[in-house]
């Protein structure tokens, strides 16, 4: 089990030496329900709280990979003007992949997912796009889970089916 406690430090050490300017009242919780996000950072008022997963902390997971790209990309949202992805943001994150060789970006692409297979949840439902065949896996039941035929492919316009019997 990785220790949360120091990678935290390594990364504000990072954006110190950078002098990227973070904020200090900063709360981290491990969330052990989160299914597919690895991290997320709320504002309240002046404070903050960071959400890590906690399959991160999991021995098998890269440290840089997974665990401190997350902190990092999520410890960026608490500078002033950062909780979107753009702007201010950006141009903190492409310094620290700069410097320090991370891949910080908006969200991660399926293929470079930090998770070993076994540690991912597995689909409850499966949406697939009658045209170009795209399957959109869903951990809940949701509007699109019972009523796909409203919803269209983010690929190709095609109207999505339910293939669920597939997802089990």
């Amino acid at each position: 089990m990785h220790d949360l406690n120091k990678y935290i430090k390594e990364c504000t050490g990072e954006l110190d030496r950078l002098h990227i300017p973070y904020a200090k009242n900063i709360q981290f919780v491990i969330n052990h329900r989160a299914c597919l996000r690895l991290g997320q950072c709320r504002r309240q008022g002046g404070n903050y709280t960071i959400e890590i997963s906690a399959a991160l902390l999991d021995d098998r997971v890269d440290v840089k990979e997974g665990l401190k790209n997350t902190l990092h990309h999520e410890l960026l949202h608490s500078c002033c003007g950062c909780m979107k992805h753009t702007g201010r943001w950006k141009a903190y994150a492409d310094r620290v992949n700069a410097a320090y060789g991370y891949n910080i970006r908006r969200c991660a692409s399926k293929d470079d997912q930090p998770l070993p297979r076994d540690l991912l949840p597995k689909a409850k439902y499966l949406l697939r796009c009658s045209k170009c065949g795209a399957e959109y896996p869903r951990q809940k039941m949701s509007a699109v889970v019972q009523h796909p035929e409203r919803y269209r492919c983010g690929k190709c316009g095609g109207t999505l089916i339910n293939a669920t019997e597939k997802a089990e």
